[in-house]
């Protein structure tokens, strides 16, 4: 028997055009998101537990409470310091709000990571003793000295973090061209959902006669997601769309509850087993 929680740690605002660009080439995105004076609403910041009987499973460790304090953020970086604004309180950390659920993050069996941007990769300073999980490509420009120029914060990840890449060598799986199955009962899936960032991956859930398709920041929101929108920060705004069109394509072939991190619905849909609109 399987239960998949919601988590949120703390709270997020990005700029109007981060959330929906306006341009197609990512130097024209980047730039109106700089410029841009106008901002989201507060946002969660998102990431899930899975119960699975073969142990437990985080995807996405969401953001760290230091995230404000003077330094954490790159002074050089102006992304950093001008297009985001975060809220997170010692107490909405993953490892305490596991705590307060009843769980103790140190025995977490894997931990997925759809990608290594901050406020997904914050947390990931709870899970010692567990497997971390991401794409060869994600791993490759996260960990790189290049990365914090691309929204990584390597300098704050652990000493310790060694991460498993993923292969994916189980072929398709539904609309996507390859997969990882990560459960021995074959009902946890990893698949690549690459255009926010060239590594980002996905993972679906199959359970009781529909899939969970829990997406980190391949879309910002189910609605992004049915329009095909996409975000002012994504690597290729060509392979975000086709990673959307995927994802439409699984929900109207399967029965799908679709989670993103920084959609405030996602929450809500997950208790009310609530389907995407247009699903089988």
């Amino acid at each position: 028997m399987m239960k998949i929680h919601c988590i949120q740690t703390g709270d997020v605002q990005i700029k109007s055009r981060h959330q929906l660009a306006r341009f197609w080439a990512r130097p024209a995105r980047a730039l109106d998101v700089i410029v841009d004076g106008k901002w989201s609403p507060r946002l969660p910041i998102g990431c899930w537990l899975i119960e699975h009987p073969e142990g437990l499973i985080v995807v996405d460790t969401g953001e760290s409470s230091h995230a404000n304090d003077p330094g954490y953020q790159p002074r050089w970086h102006p992304f950093m310091q001008y297009c985001e604004r975060r809220w997170v309180r010692p107490e909405e950390e993953v490892g305490p709000r596991l705590r307060a659920m009843g769980f103790n993050p140190k025995d977490v069996r894997w931990v997925v990571m759809t990608h290594m941007h901050g406020d997904h990769a914050g947390g990931i300073g709870h899970f010692p003793n567990s497997t971390i999980l991401l794409s060869k490509q994600e791993a490759h420009t996260a960990l790189s000295r290049s990365g914090p120029l691309t929204g990584y914060l390597n300098m704050h990840y652990p000493k310790w973090l060694k991460p498993t890449e993923i292969e994916f060598t189980d072929g398709p799986f539904e609309s996507f061209e390859k997969s990882k199955t990560l459960t021995a009962d074959g009902k946890i899936h990893i698949v690549p959902t690459p255009g926010h960032t060239e590594g980002h991956v996905s993972v679906v859930v199959e359970s009781d006669g529909h899939c969970i398709l829990i997406g980190g920041d391949a879309s910002y929101s189910e609605t992004d997601m049915l329009k095909g929108n996409v975000d002012g920060v994504a690597f290729s705004a060509s392979v975000h769309q086709d990673t959307t069109r995927r994802m439409r394509e699984l929900c109207q072939r399967r029965p799908t509850i679709t989670q993103f991190a920084h959609d405030p619905e996602s929450a809500i849909r997950l208790s009310a087993s609530k389907t995407t609109p247009g699903s089988y």
